[in-house]
């Protein structure tokens, strides 16, 4: 998907605690973002979350009783300045307004059912807002008592015995024999957290539940449990007794629970409830996915490019990695391990361009002959043989082509991409060279009121699943080409740095490795590079030996 617009929407992150004051009244402590969302910082000693023309937060309780829960939000704004909210709570759709007096209030968003001690999601996002808005806290009904709890919505389970609920839900875990989960958490500030584990197994049965907390993967894997849990079975929801986790500094970490096979009976966990007394400002990450991470490769001022050359070579890693090699502003190319399971040879190269204007129901366009159409979509007017091709409509519209191959990791693929004018509309053309040096063609489409160049270069690599961005996923990009109007290739060196990175991960790379660079993201290492840099790409003194008018067109 296009940079831009492959920020998936994920949910996540962990609830507020309890306030002292009052049972139903909760800060922001343990509250975090949604993609892309509030952005919080300290007032006075209290954690609070401004909206200024961000998304919104996102909490997790469990509640103690089952029943209607009355939800209020505090805020404070501007005096005479208004804003809407919308929200959820245990699926219910929760609204209100208000309007500023400087001073902080509390705004009556509705009424959600619960269910008792199961975690519950509480979303809140600022709408119609003029001027900034700071939200300092939640009430629920006067009997309602809410305790925060750390969910597994994003974490990962390892080992064949351990198995995730619905990611969609709250991601109940349950060790059936030996296994590992980790629960990837934001510390905003250092200090100790006082933990607990939500379980359910058989009465009388008997588990250990080992439980560790690093920034470091590897460490996981090979530190000693912090702290043993002895859980015996009461044949329903049981907590765990309390246990202290340690923060020595702000980042991202990984709290991993490890069952030895040391009882028949299955072992289920639905989350962690954070006990009252922690001061670290803790949450959990929004989604599972490791960070995309990007480069950008500007065009030399003054010169239109008609064609563009790259090479790319995949490390190994998981599946749902997307290995763009050429995007450019209308569309990208290149490689993907597609399975979200264990078949190493479910490998595609992969084409797609958008249409000139975003057109609904866009897979039942093709034949469509309106003028809007005409003036809008993409046609395809050619593609090679064993290549799949298709109209797409969600995350834009526009053509989509792909070529099933089982590309080797470690191995050199190249990428070719050119762009002719027809009329008022560009032809654009992929091609890639496979192993044995042969380059094959994928397709050729025709997008409407669109000038013949390429601009906007860039290359990313994505986790677009979110089950495994515990694993690390790398390319490497060398001899980065344009070929101009007058026929004269041109290395593109500079490679500018990016990563959707906003909401506290770390581990992704950008570096200069051998004759080109690489891109890195995920296994919760600690990072070579930083974003926002600008690598220089070794130089070549070798263009493309490829002759651009004899390749195939079929």
């Amino acid at each position: 998907m296009r940079p831009t617009l492959r920020l998936l929407a994920a949910l996540a992150a962990l609830p507020c605690l309890i306030l002292a004051a009052a049972a139903n009244e909760v800060g922001l402590e343990s509250a975090g973002p949604t993609r892309f969302g509030a952005r919080f910082s300290e007032d006075a000693g209290k954690r609070v979350a401004t909206f200024n023309g961000d998304k919104g937060l996102m909490a997790c309780f469990t509640f103690a009783a089952d029943g209607n829960v009355a939800v209020a939000v505090q805020v404070k704004l501007a005096k005479g300045a208004k804003t809407g909210f919308k929200g959820r709570l245990a699926g219910k759709d929760l609204a209100g307004s208000v309007e500023g007096n400087g001073e902080t209030q509390w705004v009556d968003l509705g009424v959600a059912k619960v269910s008792a001690n199961l975690p519950t999601f509480l979303t809140l996002e600022a709408v119609e807002r003029k001027g900034a808005v700071v939200v300092t806290g939640f009430k629920f009904g006067q009997d309602a008592v809410a305790t925060p709890v750390a969910h597994f919505k994003t974490a990962y389970a390892e080992g064949k015995e351990v198995t995730l609920g619905d990611r969609g839900n709250v991601g109940a875990a349950t060790f059936k024999g030996a296994g590992r989960l980790l629960v990837p958490i934001v510390v905003e500030k250092p200090g100790e957290v006082a933990f607990a584990a939500r379980f359910n197994l058989a009465a009388g049965a008997k588990r250990t539940l080992q439980v560790t907390a690093t920034d470091d993967l590897e460490a996981v894997r090979t530190r000693a449990a912090v702290t043993d849990l002895a859980l015996t079975g009461a044949g329903k929801l049981a907590s765990s007794a309390d246990f202290t986790l340690s923060f020595p500094k702000a980042g991202t970490y990984l709290i991993a629970l490890a069952s030895k096979a040391d009882g028949e009976a299955p072992l289920t966990v639905n989350g962690l409830l954070l006990r009252k007394g922690s001061n670290a400002n803790l949450w959990a990450l929004p989604n599972g996915n490791a960070q995309s991470v990007h480069y950008g490769y500007p065009v030399p001022k003054g010169e239109t490019a008609l064609w563009a050359y790259a090479e790319a070579k995949s490390a190994p890693g998981p599946a749902a990695t997307y290995n763009c090699v050429l995007g450019f502003g209308q569309g990208y190319f290149g490689f993907q391990r597609r399975a979200l399971g264990t078949n190493p040879d479910d490998r595609w190269f992969i084409y797609s361009l958008w249409d000139s204007g975003y057109v609904k129901n866009a897979v039942k366009k093709e034949g469509a002959d309106s003028e809007e159409l005409k003036n809008s979509i993409v046609r395809m007017l050619a593609k090679g043989d064993d290549v799949k091709a298709y109209a797409f409509d969600h995350e834009g519209s526009g053509g989509h082509s792909h070529l099933e191959y089982p590309w080797k990791d470690n191995e050199t693929y190249a990428f070719l991409l050119g762009v002719k004018q027809d009329g008022t509309g560009a032809i654009f053309s992929t091609y890639v060279r496979l192993d044995g040096g042969q380059w094959k063609f994928l397709t050729s489409f025709r997008r409407p009121n669109t000038k013949a160049k390429l601009d906007g270069l860039y290359s990313f690599v994505e986790d677009w699943s979110g089950s495994s961005g515990q694993q690390k996923r790398d390319c490497h990009y060398s001899n980065i080409w344009i070929r101009n109007t007058e026929g004269k290739w041109i290395q593109l060196r500079d490679a500018k740095s990016s990563a959707t990175a906003e909401l506290g991960r770390s581990d992704f790379d950008h570096y200069v490795e051998g004759n080109g660079v690489v891109l890195s993201t995920g296994g919760y290492g600690e990072p070579k590079g930083k974003r926002g840099i600008v690598l220089q790409i070794p130089e070549s003194k070798t263009p493309p030996s490829v002759d651009v008018d004899k390749l195939p067109t079929k």
